[in-house]
């Protein structure tokens, strides 16, 4: 709502709930309200019958004739009539609130015209919220085009211009009526869309009632009915819908209707339940799944160096918010390789779309419109970039995704972001002590591993195998086999002058600042630091200071993690 009417309403935008508080109402008995929203004295019925034919042509210049006729639509007009229509234009002048800049209802010679600013007429109002509404359902925003819809049609109150002498034009019944019709349409949709099915039902029968040619609100009816687990009712109201087209109007049911009937034969595909096992051994990780348990954000992104536990984090929170996502429940591996279009046809084709759009675009399109309005978790491991899973991402509205990543030099906009820290010795401890059954001092063992949850369940692993060995034949096991080959899968995916950077720290102080390193890599020091910084972004440096680097994970010819 514009500027112009805000001193009218409740908020800068308008009221926030049902039962808008207007200047002039015309859907029901025409009414005037003053600037407190009580309404106004307007006198006997001939004044009413005034503003309303006004309001009819809302800043458009009204003919004294055509005032006079309408005033008196049920008799023959006094001699008197045009001094009468003064005094009923005096009266409406004296009790009208001006609009600020002048008078409400104007005159020039032979005709009226009454001044109403955006927002201050209801079926105005209810205009603007029909297309906001629409345009919220094409969003995927349903539950803010259920609100809009539901808050146009409160402001019905009854037949338009109800109570005035005559009945008011044939174009402007159809017009509200038309109006109203499409709020309850898109109220149906909009609930629908939320899981809502059974109130969308009974709204549509009601319009299939008033109007049963209509073959829209049929299609949603039938659709509505499916998704209500209704299969009978809809296929009922199919063959409802296919008797009334050909009795009335000798036609077979379009193409939409043809494809809700079809979708009714076939049922509703079954929700996919796609999460990999829970992980066993899971702990430490309380505040987290507290923090991100009922965060409001629909994307989170989990990021931290390798083997920090993002992945197991995720899937024990994917599990812990499945019931909330009935619809389907999903979990896509990428890394490296993962191709976007690859990954959208496995999902596609999931929850039952079998004609796949060769272009990119096209697909993450059609996913969006697919999920729309379903309550879909949808969780995406080992992310590389924002370009990545953008086509990946459902559009506004319930579902919600659960992001993994390493490199933390992207971002999500709008996305709960949380950097994942190593455990602590306590909650280290117990991890490796859950996988293998054993309280021997582990003081040795944590140190190597650094808190790193992917190092401490292999050697509980590891340990549970091998019962005989020592805590020092494991770390040297880990410190042989296992972190060389994590720390090399994760510089397989740096640039070749970035491993060459990290591999640089050999033999160089813990904490380094970037001329050190300009001069072993023999670059200039800008180059040096967009290196470093990079190191950074995949958590296999920390920057502890301005110009200062510090190595987090082991170093060519360390022993152990290191974590800043």
């Amino acid at each position: 709502m514009r500027a112009a009417a805000r001193w009218w309403h409740n908020g800068p935008d308008g009221p926030d709930r049902e039962g808008e508080t207007v200047l002039f109402q015309v859907l029901g008995p025409v009414t005037a309200r003053g600037r407190d929203g009580a309404a106004l004295e307007l006198g006997p019925g001939k004044p009413v019958t005034v503003l309303a034919t006004l309001l009819r042509h809302a800043g458009a210049w009204v003919s004294v004739d055509e005032l006079v006729d309408a005033t008196w639509a049920d008799r023959r007009p006094p001699a008197s009539a045009e001094a009468n229509l003064k005094t009923y234009i005096w009266r409406l002048r004296r009790v009208l609130p001006a609009p600020g800049d002048g008078g409400r209802i104007e005159h020039r010679p032979g005709a009226y015209r009454i001044r109403v600013e955006p927002g201050e007429l209801d079926a105005d109002l209810a205009a603007d919220l029909a297309a906001r509404a629409g345009a919220a359902l094409a969003e995927g925003e349903h539950e803010t085009a259920a609100a809009l819809a539901g808050r146009g049609l409160a402001l019905w109150r009854g037949r338009p211009f109800e109570g005035v002498a005559g009945k008011p034009p044939a174009a402007a019944a159809v017009r509200l009526g038309e109006l109203r019709w499409e709020l309850r349409e898109l109220l149906a949709r909009a609930r629908q869309a939320v899981g809502r099915a059974g109130e969308a039902v009974v709204l549509l029968r009601e319009l299939v009632t008033e109007d049963p040619l209509r073959e829209g609100a049929w299609t949603l009816l039938v659709d509505a009915l499916t998704a209500a687990g209704r299969r009978g009712e809809a296929l009922s109201a199919y063959c409802d819908a296919r008797r009334v087209l050909a009795a009335e109007l000798g036609v077979e049911p379009g193409a939409g209707l043809a494809a809700a009937y079809r979708r009714a034969l076939s049922g509703p595909a079954p929700a996919r339940r796609e999460l990999p096992r829970d992980v066993p051994g899971f702990t430490g990780r309380d505040a987290e799944l507290a923090l991100l348990r009922d965060a409001p954000e629909p994307v989170v992104l989990l990021e931290g160096m390798p083997g920090v536990g993002k992945s197991a984090l995720a899937v024990r929170l994917a599990h812990e918010l499945a019931e909330r996502f009935p619809d389907g429940q999903f979990h896509v591996e990428l890394g490296a390789d993962g191709d976007p279009g690859a990954v959208l046809a496995r999902l596609l084709r999931a929850i039952g779309v079998d004609a796949l759009p060769a272009d990119l675009g096209e697909r993450a399109a059609l996913w969006r419109s697919e999920i729309a309005g379903r309550r879909i978790l949808l969780v995406l491991d080992d992310a590389v970039s924002a370009r990545q899973i953008a086509p990946l991402l459902p559009g506004a509205g319930p579902a919600r995704t659960l992001i993994t990543t390493r490199d933390g030099g992207w971002h999500v906009p709008g996305a709960r972001r949380l950097t994942l820290a190593p455990l602590d010795d306590e909650a280290a401890a117990a991890l490796v002590r859950a996988c293998a059954g054993d309280d021997r001092p582990l003081g040795e063992l944590l140190a190597f591993c650094g808190g790193l949850p992917d190092l401490l369940r292999a050697a509980g692993d590891r340990l549970a195998a091998r019962p005989h060995w020592r805590i020092a034949d494991v770390v040297a096991w880990l410190a042989a086999e296992v972190a060389p080959a994590r720390l090399d899968a994760s510089l397989q995916r740096l640039a070749p002058a970035e491993r060459t950077a990290f591999r640089a720290f050999a033999g160089l102080p813990r904490e380094v600042g970037v001329p050190l390193v300009a001069r072993r890599l023999r670059v200039g020091q800008a180059e040096a630091r967009r290196l470093l910084e990079r190191l950074v972004d995949v958590h296999l440096l920390t920057a502890p200071g301005p110009g200062r680097y510090r190595a987090r994970v082991s170093r060519p010819g360390d022993q152990g993690v290191h974590v800043a």
